[in-house]
């Protein structure tokens, strides 16, 4: 049985098309699966639920940014729950690693 080998030049041809590739910003690797605004916030705040009580003064805003999403913590009143936030901010983090913002 025949074994086939590659060439250096064709190690080289992928390596170009690679570089061609980045230089136009074409990503071919496969695209994360896209959740709403509201659909994100909904998850942040299940999963808040799930560590702990949800105050009833604080909100979750979803909002695009750049080709990314950020979710921004709303607290009406003179408390700031810095914990709660950080939370929110750690749970936003790996979603964002999972989801994109659908339009």
């Amino acid at each position: 049985m025949p074994v086939s080998r590659r060439s250096a030049s064709e190690g080289k041809t992928d390596q170009t098309r690679h570089e061609l590739d980045v230089a136009r910003g074409v990503n071919r690797t496969m695209k994360k699966p896209s959740k709403t605004a509201a659909e994100l916030e909904a998850s942040i705040k299940v999963e808040m639920e799930d560590i702990c009580d949800w105050p009833t003064d604080m909100t979750i805003s979803v909002q695009p940014d750049g080709d990314s999403w950020t979710a921004k913590v709303v607290q009406e009143g003179s408390g700031d729950d810095a914990d709660r936030r950080e939370m929110v901010e750690q749970i936003a983090a790996r979603l964002k690693a999972e989801y994109d913002l659908k339009g």
